[in-house]
């Protein structure tokens, strides 16, 4: 939660001006943690344990995917090879969906109480 909260405060910069390789370095580091959670919570899932709310999944799922694919849209990275017409600024696209995450965080955060 705390590094979703920081890599957004950082990612605003990307509204104005390019976002270094570091970042996307700890984005995609961040978005393996998130991973590594959401397959944990499904094998807590499986092993009978419930969330009080399951839209708790369903959220940590979310998040992880887009932290994942954030993490892809650097300039080289893996998702922005992969598009058509790759966009001039990729950084709008990350800090945009970085802001996203950070509603994500929160309400994975309030069900999962």
């Amino acid at each position: 939660m705390v590094a979703v909260l920081g890599l957004a405060l950082v990612g605003i910069r990307g509204f104005f001006r390019p976002l270094p390789a570091p970042f996307y370095r700890i984005l995609r580091g961040a978005a393996w943690v998130a991973i590594l959670q959401v397959v944990l919570g499904f094998a807590l899932l499986w092993a009978g344990l419930r969330p009080k709310d399951s839209l708790h999944l369903l959220y940590g799922l979310l998040l992880a995917a887009g932290l994942h694919y954030l993490g892809g849209l650097e300039p080289g990275g893996w998702f922005y090879r992969g598009l058509k017409e790759p966009p001039k600024r990729p950084e709008l696209f990350v800090a945009l969906g970085l802001l996203f995450a950070v509603g994500l965080v929160l309400r994975v955060h309030f069900t999962g109480r």
